[in-house]
């Protein structure tokens, strides 16, 4: 009935204020920087509470299948390209503050197809898919304009940023309004980028289609000295977490919670709500252990950001929509596939052969997906590879043992009770706006529901010392579907499968446009520009490449098992599938053999 209300709402406000359907739709994409999967309560954090993100959640589409990558620079080159980044050299770890590389000026981005079908649009935080040269940047990139920070991270408070490389140690200012340096501004950057926003939306004009990208820097840690920063309001509405780490990195993510609900507020005030769709994804999981964790948790999923295991590359997601239904879909989406869905949502196509599906359909009508298959996440330098095909999920390389575990459950441990939940929902911002403008009935019951389908921690078992870490020698199989804490290997007991999928995965990696060993430019030090991160290349210097460069050993050896199942394949439909594997690798076949089969 909620739905048939909130319909019935837009219907009278389109022929209000435009007299006929509008077939553009505003598009609000909130990316959040390091969330972990346990970090927000509509997935069944118990500690964490984000009532605004969890109101749009109940009400609109959750993504309970999202995979981004395990790292911020590829994952966010996947979301404006549509391309996997292995396709254009940007995976595996993100690109430095000195380092010479971005996404190549040859690829299309997101923002360029959306300004061609009238969108204005915006990019308020994080960039991070490069900066040494002008033409790297986001207002050449399609964005109408930016404000933010260029680089990985920033200091919440001073903005700038200070990075060690080889013993060298480069600082400066790194807070941007297009190509100029800001050096005026104070304040915490999470209500910054959300003041930046809220003006956007205030003063544009609802006729005119807007794309707003809010990229925040939360909850990654800062760019200073000082890991964790947040104000003291919102560590203070956290005070029932027992852990103080894991209290103040609750407070950043409360702030992001207060942000949306901020954002949902000033688009009802603009009357923009009832034609707008909103994205709320994370770059990738958490990273709850090492030097530079930052206390979040991807609890009960195995493993933290930048590992090929579930906690780094499947992130919460969700989307929301007057014109979308309310529902979980549990089929795979991928990150790729956010450039085709939003452009046809806009009413284009996307003609150019890219990685990404769209799932347009899927969303608005519950078509079934067509995607297939996806390459998860690739770091040639560390040497390992993830894929999945249907529900299985292969994993080959060396993998660090020492993050392939289950992290954060005793981060979560309480010292009083948390506020009502029940409460928490009823009283924020998105529920008050949702119910006023939208009619939509608020039941904390059936969020509550929905919440427990969604909460993964009831799988979770104490694991054995055995569970499968990959060699080189030997992958791990799994059936995430059944099994998505990734507990029980398969690798033995389904060989054929292991076979297939490992050569899918060798032709995949022929493909690859290898990342290279990141290097300092000393050109880039931030004291020869008056201390301020900036571009210090010209767009037409020639790139040095490395010195000896060969091709990244596939992370698998080649088996006598293996071998003789690839010659084997001379009959039925594996002699079907693998002519085609060897039919789309083409012209290429010859050169790239060697690396196919690298013993």
């Amino acid at each position: 009935m909620s739905k048939l209300i909130k319909l019935l709402s837009l219907f009278i406000f389109l022929n209000e204020i435009y007299g006929e359907e509008v077939s553009k739709p505003h598009i609000i994409f909130i990316l959040f920087d390091d969330l972990g999967w346990n970090d927000v309560s509509f997935l069944g954090s118990y500690d964490i509470r984000t009532p605004n993100i969890d109101t749009l959640a109940s009400d609109g589409i959750v993504l309970n299948q999202y995979y981004t990558d395990a790292f911020g620079t590829p994952s966010r080159s996947a979301l404006l390209t549509g391309k996997y980044p292995m396709r254009l050299g940007v995976q595996g770890i993100s690109i430095s503050a000195s380092e010479d590389l971005g996404i190549p000026e040859s690829e299309r981005l997101l923002p360029s197809y959306l300004r061609e079908l009238d969108y204005e649009t915006y990019l308020i935080g994080k960039w991070n898919v490069g900066k040494s040269r002008q033409h790297y940047l986001p207002i050449h990139r399609g964005f109408n304009t930016f404000y933010g920070f260029l680089d990985g991270s920033i200091d919440y408070f001073t903005h700038d940023l200070i990075e060690k490389w080889n013993g060298a140690t480069a600082f400066g200012l790194n807070l941007y309004n297009n190509t100029q340096p800001v050096e005026d501004q104070s304040g915490h950057v999470t209500e910054i980028f959300t003041d930046k926003a809220i003006e956007i939306i205030r003063n544009h004009d609802r006729t005119v289609p807007l794309y707003l990208q809010l990229s925040h820097a939360a909850p990654h840690t800062g760019g200073g000295l000082v890991n964790l920063q947040t104000p003291a309001d919102t560590i203070a509405a956290n005070s029932h977490i027992a852990h103080s780490a894991r209290r103040t990195y609750a407070g950043m993510v409360t702030g992001l919670d207060k942000s949306v609900g901020s954002i949902v507020a000033a688009l009802s005030e603009n009357e923009m709500l009832q034609s707008t769709i909103i994205v709320i994804v994370s770059d990738n999981g958490a990273l709850t252990t090492g030097a530079l964790q930052n206390f979040g948790s991807n609890f009960p999923l195995r493993g933290v950001k930048g590992t090929p295991w579930e906690g780094a590359i499947r992130s919460p997601a969700l989307i929301w929509s007057p014109i979308l239904p309310t529902k979980i879909m549990n089929e795979v989406f991928h990150v790729t596939d956010w450039l085709p869905t939003l452009v046809h949502a806009a009413g284009g196509a996307v003609k150019k052969p890219i990685d990404g599906v769209n799932q347009w359909l899927s969303l608005k009508d519950g078509k079934k997906s067509k995607r297939k298959e996806i390459v998860l996440a690739v770091d040639n330098l560390s040497g390992w590879v993830a894929f999945r095909d249907g529900d299985l999920k292969i994993i080959l390389g060396k993998v660090d043992e020492e993050t392939s575990g289950y992290y954060g459950e005793e981060l979560q441990a309480l010292r009083k009770d948390p506020p009502s939940y029940e409460d928490m929902l009823l009283d924020c911002k998105v529920s008050n706006v949702l119910r006023d403008k939208l009619g939509v009935s608020i039941e904390p019951e059936s969020i509550t529901a929905k919440r427990k389908e969604l909460n993964l921690s009831g799988l979770h078992v104490l694991q054995s010392a055995d569970i499968c870490i990959p060699t080189k020698e030997k992958g791990c199989l799994f059936n995430i579907s059944a099994d998505p804490l990734e507990a029980h290997d398969l690798w033995n007991k389904l060989p054929d499968i292991v076979h297939y999928l490992t050569l899918r995965v060798r032709v995949l990696w022929s493909e690859m446009k290898p990342r290279c060993e990141p290097k300092r430019d000393p050109r880039a030090d931030p004291s020869l520009r008056n201390y301020t991160w900036a571009p210090w290349i010209e767009n037409d210097e020639i790139s040095i490449e490395p010195e000896n460069k060969t091709y990244p050993a596939f992370p698998l050896h080649l088996s006598q098992k293996e071998l003789q199942y690839i010659f084997k394949l001379n009959v039925g439909t594996f002699s079907e599938k693998l002519c085609k594997l060897i039919k789309n690798m083409g012209d290429s076949f010859t050169k790239t053999l060697s690396s196919l089969f690298n013993y």
